[in-house]
């Protein structure tokens, strides 16, 4: 198993999704999919246009963002892909995992 940081994608018994923002030997933190997407997006000219462009009627701004992470899921599942998405149950046999919720502290699993 070798997992790479904002390659690949762990999913939960609940269908959580999370990113893998960084690895280090045996340990991985790991942050919720949707949340990862909406902490490393600028609010910007650039985002509000391609918001507009994509969603031409009013959204919530999460619709973009849980797009994103459809998007992410759509790569990973390609035959050609090279990354993964992994049962969050087995990663949690082979890496020690740091979950980042979405306030600065994170906790350990």
């Amino acid at each position: 198993m070798d997992i790479q940081p904002e390659r690949d994608m762990l999913k939960d018994d609940y269908g959580n999704y999370y990113v893998v923002s960084n690895a280090s030997g045996d340990s991985l933190t790991i942050i919720n999919a949707a949340l990862y997407y909406a902490f490393n997006q600028m609010i910007d000219e650039e985002f509000v246009a391609k918001a507009r462009e994509l969603y031409p009627n009013d959204v919530a701004c999460g619709k973009f963002f849980a797009d994103q992470v459809m998007e992410h899921i759509e790569e990973l599942e390609k035959p050609e892909s090279t990354g993964n998405i992994y049962p969050i149950e087995e990663v949690k046999k082979h890496y020690d995992l740091h979950v980042k919720p979405i306030y600065e502290d994170s906790f350990h699993m």
